[in-house]
């Protein structure tokens, strides 16, 4: 690896932006090039790189100058004894990551408005199916004198409730992402901004407001 530094001042790169450059005064501070980089940078035609031409190019290892050209055309031994610190784990998450876009449906605005009416109607016909269970348990206790139904028929009950109410929540959640996606047409978001979105319709864990909460949960676990 190598520096750049005309003796008293040294090449830095911005930390606030990647690929930029500025005079530093402090060694420490100095750029690591690989001889290739350094070269191209010094070869900048660039007005604002201009100051740079006048650097020489030190080994990092030596501490001395290179005997390397900074303006040597060519591309012979550019990358002899020069290890690359590539990680090529890189190229499997590309192409992970690729796929994974390709895999996408990729909807338009048209099929996820037909899909939200569908989801709609579903979710009015599960509360309204919740309701028709709470209305058959009010008739049971009017018919029978207010005499609550016996456990297993109770029981039968709540696992139908469950499932129209698990229905209802995820037929929710679907329409909160259903929402979600056609936004992101709308206001042409970036795929980071999707799933931001997505990440924030989520649903969490719930609350409980009431001491009913509590009695419930004791009930259960028990």
């Amino acid at each position: 690896m190598f520096i750049l530094t005309d003796g008293k001042n040294y090449v830095m790169e911005n930390p606030m932006k990647s690929g930029e450059y500025m005079i530093t005064t402090s060694s420490s501070m100095a750029k690591n090039f690989t001889y290739k980089q350094a070269r191209s940078l010094v070869q900048n035609s660039r007005k604002k790189y201009s100051w740079i031409k006048k650097y020489n190019l030190i080994d990092v290892d030596t501490g001395q100058k290179s005997d390397k050209s900074l303006y040597y055309r060519g591309n012979a031994d550019v990358y002899i004894g020069d290890e690359s610190n590539f990680d090529y784990t890189l190229l499997d998450k590309i192409e992970s990551e690729a796929n994974s876009i390709l895999g996408l449906a990729g909807w338009d605005d048209n099929q996820l408005i037909t899909y939200k009416n569908l989801l709609n109607s579903e979710l009015s016909k599960c509360d309204s199916a919740e309701s028709d269970i709470n209305h058959a348990l009010e008739k049971y206790k009017k018919v029978h004198n207010g005499k609550k139904p016996q456990a297993h028929k109770v029981a039968k009950i709540g696992y139908l409730l469950d499932d129209i109410r698990d229905k209802h929540r995820k037929i929710k959640q679907c329409i909160r992402y259903v929402t979600v996606m056609s936004d992101a047409i709308d206001r042409s978001y970036t795929i980071e901004k999707i799933k931001l979105e997505l990440s924030k319709v989520s649903d969490g864990e719930y609350k409980g407001r009431t001491q009913y909460w509590k009695i419930a949960n004791d009930i259960l676990e028990d």
